[in-house]
């Protein structure tokens, strides 16, 4: 009830609608009985509703509107007062023109300064929006306050790296809108997966998809998180196949361990990670197999309790040698 009656009290410039007139009429209307219920009791006095009835015609409905106001009491006036000196009507009128002039700027200036408001929340929401779609929450907040380098140091992370298996031979057949449209509903599906899971989208490298949990927040179930969004994003791209008469398929690759996270440059900037286990879970990502998630020693030695494993045979890693991998089948639940 206090916002309905607060909104009809708002001023309203521009085009008026059917009820606005109604309204104006309505106060005339009041202000003609109140002038002749008053005329009577005190006199001259009663010139005092003019005024009153003016500067809420000026508020509510604009200058224009008010001038409608301003003649109504003029003729009020000049028929009660017919015996006033010319003079005396004369700044009367004065007085009703000038009522009119100050109370509507009032209100335009109002209705400017509160379109400009709103505005300016609206762009405000928007960049909020868009920050907070770059940004983890926390990092969003210490660049707003004003730091210009960020670079911390997260000692227990989990980073998963997938890679759409064939995904350059379609750019050479299908059309960009199709092609564009497809990975569109391929990382959109990704990415409510990681929102319901609570993981860390860091970005997109065109059909390449990175996520990390542990950061910026600390997360002591890290690695089942993301292990859990891996098979999620399998048995994904498994419906998605099926919903669109497609072949997709994906590799995946998991590594836990130490990262830097942090943001560079002056322009287009964006959080990223670097460090020796964001290289190790990209490349068992680019040493995996179609339709399977490859997890180092480290990651199986963190899940091993809850989650069912294949070993494989070691596999040539660059940069690390002979490497002891697993492939993850699921969950022991």
């Amino acid at each position: 009830m206090p916002r309905s009656f607060k909104a009809v009290l708002q001023p309203r410039h521009g085009k008026l609608a059917l009820q606005s007139y109604v309204g104006i009429g309505v106060a005339a209307l009041i202000y003609v009985v109140l002038f002749y219920i008053g005329l009577h009791r005190i006199g001259a006095q009663a010139a005092s509703f003019a005024y009153v009835f003016i500067a809420v015609v000026s508020w509510l409905y604009g200058f224009r509107c008010s001038l409608f106001a301003v003649f109504l009491c003029i003729c009020v006036s000049a028929i009660f007062f017919y015996d006033v000196q010319f003079s005396q009507i004369v700044v009367g009128n004065i007085l009703f023109f000038s009522v009119a002039y100050a109370v509507s700027l009032v209100s335009s200036l109002y209705v400017k300064l509160r379109l400009t408001e709103s505005l300016l929340r609206e762009e405000h929401e928007k960049s909020e929006m868009i920050l907070s779609n770059i940004f983890p929450k926390k990092i969003m907040e210490r660049l707003k306050n004003g730091e210009a380098l960020i670079a911390d140091r997260y000692l227990e992370t989990t980073i998963l790296f997938s890679d759409l298996v064939g995904f350059t031979d379609l750019t050479k057949t299908m059309k960009p809108h199709d092609l564009v449209s497809l990975l569109n509903k391929v990382i959109t599906g990704f990415d409510q997966l990681s929102e319901q899971l609570h993981i860390e989208k860091i970005k997109t490298i065109g059909d390449a998809y990175l996520v990390v949990s542990g950061l910026p927040d600390e997360n002591s179930n890290h690695a089942p998180d993301v292990s859990r969004m891996a098979l999620e994003m399998l048995k994904f791209i498994e419906d998605f196949n099926r919903t669109e008469n497609m072949n997709l398929q994906i590799r995946i690759g998991i590594h836990s361990g130490a990262v830097i996270g942090g943001i560079i440059g002056p322009k287009k900037f964006t959080f990223d990670l670097w460090g020796d286990t964001v290289n190790l879970a990209s490349r068992l990502e680019t040493t995996g197999l179609p339709g399977k998630i490859q997890v180092s020693q480290t990651t199986y030695e963190l899940l091993q309790k809850d989650f069912i494993f294949e070993a494989r045979e070691p596999i040539d890693v660059k940069g690390h040698g002979k490497v002891q991998t697993y492939f993850l089948l699921g969950t022991k639940e």
